[in-house]
């Protein structure tokens, strides 16, 4: 549950509590450091200019004490006259009353003349030190010496010119150290650079003390590591060029640290605090959030199983939950309002309100009871596509729903129901019973709906076919008796009848057609030699010689047998099937065409083709990818159709013929004379031969009544400009009538059945021997 909304709620406010603690907790960490850092060095410059000012002091007061010791006329009287006694006498005293530990007088070459302690400590020989401390007169100098550090000063003595020079200094020892520590408040340690004196405030030193290595290293250990105890400045003392002098100060971070480390700890402690107050109010929070929301989801989990009512058991905590809840509530109205409703759709057609196809099974499976007789009449409507094409598709829907109308006021009062399965198709299910007892049976159900119909002010006539099944005894599954009383209205429809009671075996025979079917569109797909083409050679009457062929497909299946060639032609048609089929042929008649003409062989193929290859939009482009594939001429491609593919669509007919004409291929009306092909429709088609249907040259030279239609056929053909091909020939009396009547093509049994290709090669071969 580590992804629900509870849970990052809390992870969100508890995180947002920890962040801002942490960037509090940095930002003190860094304004901390930055102001102890700038307070220890503003600490140690104040320590610095207290030195100062001390060591200024010092220097004021040596200053003052050297220039009454010089002035005092006593002493530079005992200074001139070198009286050894006065002189000791004075610097003693005066040392005395100064405090001053160091008091020398020197002659003007360097030479120690008396001072105020014993002499033997000091050299006699000053006299460097003198002229280093005369380069900057009445300036104190820190110096060393007897390896004690002396803050001196260099005055002369003047009687009333130089003869002497009085030296005055004080004494730097800790004392000296303890007492800036104590005005500063940090260690000093005076320090010269040969480590020949070593002074510091430091009270517990280690055994080795070097103070510029110690003050720099030693740490100590605190919460978050190891940090250097002080902080350093040193800083030069006015002193000897020969031997400088430093004093080093020294600030204790250790009282700073432990600051720091309290206030920081009380922060640790606040942070941790808020960090659980924030715990238990995020989590307070979410669980106020998503109680109702947990609710909410049962609820959504009801809708998904189809209950729609509900009620809200949580507690509302916000205007919006309560927003949410009445949301919830209005979405659930809906939904089943709509649901009812689509389920009413799914079942039912939209125009009439009958059932749908599915749900009659499912109405088939759940009121029919073996125990009792049911009549299911399938109905469908002839013509009704010409309504909507002549009068406009509201027309037609008006049609349809009276049709339903009528449908209704026949089997409602029987107890029956009802389902439109097709477009133009219903079906009707009573109790046998009923409709002896209270109707006149099915002629009566089809008298009511073939009477005349009012459409929108419009006298309409409609034309009915009728399938009849009977339950339990033709069938007791639903999608049986569906496909029976469908097969039985599809008999009525082909054989012109009214009503067809559907007869045992015809549900076998339309399971054969589908296996067929299959088997049909599984021998195109692997074309393993079940299909296959033949060829009957055409005659020119006028040079006598083969110039044409009539391309025809064979099917013998698997086992051996033999499909007539309409039957599975008029299967692929129904089933959409036949684009695939006459694709089939196309490319295997133009491959032996163009097979042929590698021999020296030059035919012209004639291919049939249905209304559906011309209405496919690919037939023309694959037959122009299909000739450049086998670089086969269009001239040599006669396209055939039937008089009845040419009616069908004769708009979208005329143009595909057209684009084929376009591109050299040439056309052909097939079975002429028997179709309702008028001469005003003639003239306006784009074909270029007509072909005398075989039922007027059968017995040509028999019927005269054949010899005058045929006779006037070719004369019109050729007026029109038309060649004229005359198939069905049987005789040589029929042949020579057909020479006659200047014919120009003939074809039939007389001359050759179909063959295949390479028997009609070999009978190329014997026919052009014989003529």
């Amino acid at each position: 549950m580590t992804n629900s909304l509870r849970n990052r709620i809390t992870i969100l406010c508890v995180g947002l509590v920890l962040l801002t603690t942490m960037v509090s907790l940095f930002s003190f960490w860094w304004s901390t450091s930055k102001f102890q850092e700038e307070k220890v060095n503003q600490d140690i410059t104040v320590a610095q200019n207290v030195y100062k000012q001390y060591l200024k002091s010092k220097e004021s007061l040596l200053l003052t004490a050297a220039k009454v010791l010089t002035s005092d006329f006593g002493f530079k009287q005992a200074v001139a006259t070198r009286d050894a006694g006065t002189i000791s006498s004075v610097l003693f005293n005066h040392s005395q009353r100064i405090d001053a530990e160091l008091m020398l007088l020197l002659d003007l070459s360097g030479k120690l003349i008396s001072a105020n302690t014993n002499e033997d400590a000091f050299a006699h020989d000053l006299k460097p030190l003198m002229e280093e401390l005369l380069s900057a007169p009445e300036e104190s100098s820190f110096v060393v010496l007897n390896n004690e550090l002396y803050q001196i000063i260099l005055l002369p003595v003047r009687a009333p010119r130089t003869v002497a020079y009085s030296l005055v200094g004080f004494k730097i020892d800790g004392n000296v150290a303890h007492e800036l520590k104590s005005l500063t408040g940090m260690d000093v340690s005076f320090i010269g650079s040969a480590d020949d004196i070593v002074i510091s405030s430091l009270a517990n030193r280690p055994e080795q003390f070097e103070p510029v290595s110690y003050f720099s290293t030693v740490t100590t250990s605190r919460f978050f590591g190891e940090y250097l105890v002080y902080r350093n400045r040193d800083i030069d003392l006015p002193s000897l060029l020969t031997h400088p002098i430093i004093i080093l100060l020294s600030a204790d971070l250790t009282q700073s640290y432990n600051d720091f480390e309290k206030l920081l700890f009380t922060l640790i402690i606040l942070a941790i605090l808020t960090m659980f107050v924030g715990v238990v109010t995020s989590s307070i929070f979410a669980n106020n959030l998503t109680t109702p929301l947990t609710q909410l989801a049962v609820i959504a989990r009801q809708f998904a199983q189809g209950n729609y009512a509900f009620e809200f058991k949580g507690q509302r905590q916000s205007t919006e939950i309560d927003t949410l809840v009445a949301a919830f509530d209005s979405m659930g109205n809906d939904i089943n309002q709509r649901e009812q409703q689509i389920s009413f759709q799914a079942r039912h057609d939209s125009l009439t309100g009958f059932y749908n196809r599915s749900a009659m099974l499912e109405v088939l499976d759940d009121e029919l009871d073996s125990s009792s007789e049911y009549t299911l009449v399938a109905i469908d409507i002839k013509g009704l596509r010409h309504i909507n094409d002549k009068l406009g598709p509201r027309i037609g829907d008006d049609c349809l729903k009276a049709v339903a109308c009528r449908i209704s006021e026949f089997s409602d009062e029987l107890g029956g129901f009802h389902a439109r399965i097709g477009g133009d198709e219903f079906l009707t299910v009573f109790p046998t019973a009923a409709v002896r007892e209270q109707k006149s049976g099915i002629v009566g159900l089809m008298a009511q709906l073939q009477a005349c119909y009012t459409i929108q002010t419009l006298k309409i006539n409609l034309r009915f076919s009728a399938g009849i099944v009977q339950y339990p005894t033709q069938g007791i599954a639903s999608d049986d008796l569906m496909r029976r009383v469908l097969i039985a209205v599809e008999s009525a429809a082909n054989n012109q009848e009214s009503i067809h009671h559907y007869q045992n075996g015809e549900d076998e025979a339309h399971l054969e057609r589908l296996i067929m079917l299959d088997e049909l569109k599984q021998a195109i797909s692997d074309d393993d030699g079940q299909l296959f083409m033949t060829y009957q050679p055409k005659l020119h009457m006028k040079t006598q010689k083969i110039d044409k062929v009539e391309s025809l497909i064979r099917w013998q299946r698997k086992d051996g047998s033999w499909v007539n060639p309409e039957l599975f032609i008029d299967l692929a048609e129904q089933s959409g099937l036949i684009v695939e089929l006459t694709a089939w042929v196309v490319n295997t008649v133009i491959a032996q065409v163009a097979d042929w003409q590698s021999k020296n062989i030059n035919l012209q193929a004639a291919i049939n083709v249905s209304a559906q290859d011309i209405a496919f939009p690919g037939f023309h482009s694959a037959l122009v990818r299909t000739l450049k594939k086998y670089k086969v001429d269009p001239k040599l491609i006669t396209i055939e159709l039937t008089e009845r593919d040419m009616i069908e669509n004769e708009e979208k007919g005329i143009k595909a013929l057209e684009n084929l004409k376009a591109i050299g291929v040439k056309i052909s009306l097939d079975d002429y004379g028997v179709g309702q092909t008028s001469l005003g429709r003639l003239k306006m088609l784009p074909i270029d031969e007509l072909k005398l249907d075989k039922c007027f040259i059968l017995k040509l030279d028999e019927s005269q009544k054949d010899q005058f239609i045929v006779q006037s056929s070719i004369t019109l053909g050729h007026q029109l400009g038309f060649s004229v091909v005359a198939e069905g020939v049987e005789t040589l009396g029929s042949l020579n009538l057909l020479k006659s009547m200047h014919c120009d093509h003939a074809q039939g049994y007389y001359l050759s059945r179909p063959l295949k290709a390479e028997l009609l090669e070999e009978w190329l071969e014997e026919y052009h021997e014989k003529n």
